[in-house]
């Protein structure tokens, strides 16, 4: 096992642990007698996390290029895969009681959801130069201002409870992060 492949150990435990609640959620709710009242801006956001965890674990395989690991580093790349399983653990409660309404859940955790996003994409920023600095040129302009799009939206989501905007921004984000990770990321080279 090389140092890439023991570093990425724990940090597989924990994408597992986020890709885990998601979809246990999904399956909690398609298993329950009585339907749950599953609402658009929710399930957007399940599945732009769904998605922001696999490319996440496809992105990582780039940090196989660092030539030295230190500390300092393996604490930032777990750290940010913790922040995924906490973003995650923020769309479906723990209990999925017969009366839950999972679009008032959400909405009633929106800042929490919202701040820890705006937080992801100020920590993709570093995770991406971590990649050095040949590959952040690589993404071009369209990155920063894609992180830039993201944080500012986040910002306004958690004091915006509209839900017109809250679902344009729901599905503009999946469907940009679909967008830019097949663009960007097709082949794991």
């Amino acid at each position: 096992m090389d140092r890439f492949e023991y570093v990425m150990v724990m940090v597989s435990i924990i994408i597992g642990l986020a890709m885990t609640h998601l979809l246990q959620g999904l399956v909690e709710v398609a298993q329950r007698p009585k339907p749950f009242r599953l609402r658009s801006i929710h399930l957007v956001w399940v599945l732009f996390m769904l998605v922001t965890i696999a490319f996440f674990w496809w992105w990582q395989f780039k940090l196989q290029a660092l030539q030295e690991w230190t500390f300092g580093t393996y604490i930032f790349v777990l750290a940010f895969a913790c922040q995924l399983y906490f973003q995650s653990t923020l769309l479906f409660p723990k209990n999925l009681g017969p009366d839950v309404d999972l679009d008032e859940f959400f909405h009633q955790h929106r800042a929490w959801f919202f701040g820890v996003n705006a937080l992801s994409q100020l920590i993709d920023l570093v995770d991406t130069w971590l990649k050095g600095s040949e590959h952040f040129q690589s993404l071009g302009p369209e990155y920063p201002i894609g992180v830039a799009v993201q944080i500012i939206g986040s910002l306004i989501a958690i004091f915006v409870p509209a839900r017109a905007f809250q679902w344009v921004f729901a599905l503009g984000s999946l469907l940009y992060l679909l967008s830019w990770a097949l663009r960007q990321f097709s082949t794991l080279a």
